[in-house]
């Protein structure tokens, strides 16, 4: 399908800024200031941000299960974004429009293109 190479790359990138972010609150906040919430909120950050650069990848070499990682990042990613960035205001407004809005991109990408995949195998 046409744009899969972006839309892996880009996915990629938000996955790998999602997982530093989440890393350094993690780090910083959670283990050397001995905060509870920023700790959970950096663990939870750091693997929606690995979940997405894996869908990426997955998406990059045209792995069978793409569509599934995909799904599977969509259902972790949007709600650790909704309670991360819009109610408790920790993470900030763009990453927390990137985080709940691409990974719902990428499952309807990668639904859209199995369905015409299986459509041009049939025929």
């Amino acid at each position: 399908m046409r744009g899969r190479m972006p839309v892996a790359l880009f996915a990629m990138v938000f996955g790998a800024l999602e997982f530093a972010g989440g890393a350094q609150e993690m780090i910083y906040l959670g283990f050397l200031q001995s905060e509870r919430y920023p700790l959970i909120a950096g663990v939870l950050g750091v693997l929606a941000g690995g979940l997405l650069f894996a869908a990426g990848i997955a998406l990059l070499v045209r792995s069978q299960l793409t569509s599934v990682l995909a799904q599977a990042t969509a259902w972790i990613s949007v709600p650790v974004f909704i309670l991360t960035g819009v109610v408790t205001h920790r993470a900030g407004w763009p990453i927390t429009a990137v985080g709940i809005g691409y990974p719902l991109f990428l499952a309807l990408f990668c639904m859209k293109s199995e369905k015409s995949g299986e459509a041009t195998a049939r025929s």
